[in-house]
């Protein structure tokens, strides 16, 4: 991990700068390429401001930490971003395991329960509650899938009256699939 530390309005010392490197080191296990850490330390008043960003596999994270000493500021502040860190770790690995059926593949449970497991891997159907009765428009749909951080949804188009699927892209975009 690349550490950069800033001080504005405030000396820092080595012993502080030996603590936050410390610190910052732990963060390391969340990430497994390249870390890029900026941590400013910064004196406003009677307020000891620790800002951490960090760059880890693409991402910019940010956390802000107000205290009464700086030592306190920078443990609240890499505590933060742990917590960061984490909630995208959790959101890669649900996003890894998510997979788009085909419609042709889509069975009843009572097929399944009639077909013999092969012995490596034997893929499970889940039917998944991504369907939205009541007609929508193409915005509202994906307005609806980042509520409910669906990477797909089935409806009733508004405006045509077919039924469509709005879906995300992997390149982070949103495609949309309509019914002849």
């Amino acid at each position: 991990m690349e550490i950069t530390t800033t001080g504005r309005r405030y000396k820092l010392t080595a012993d502080l700068k030996e603590v936050a490197e410390k610190r910052l080191a732990k963060l390391e296990r969340y990430s497994e390429g390249e870390m890029e850490a900026h941590l400013i330390l910064a004196v406003e008043k009677y307020r000891n401001i620790a800002e951490l960003t960090l760059r880890a596999d693409g991402n910019d994270l940010v956390s802000r930490e107000e205290s009464d000493e700086m030592v306190t500021s920078i443990d609240g502040v890499v505590d933060r971003m742990e917590r960061q860190l984490k909630k995208l770790n959790a959101r890669r690995k649900t996003r890894k395991t998510i997979r788009l059926i085909p419609f042709s593949t889509v069975v009843d449970e009572e097929e399944l329960s009639d077909v013999e497991p092969e012995e490596e891997f034997s893929p499970v159907v889940v039917r998944g509650p991504q369907y939205h009765g009541h007609p929508l428009s193409v915005v509202d749909a994906i307005a609806a899938m980042r509520e409910k951080d669906w990477d797909l949804l089935l409806f009733p188009n508004v405006r045509t009256g077919k039924v469509c699927c709005v879906h995300l892209r992997p390149d982070g975009n949103f495609g949309l699939v309509e019914a002849e």
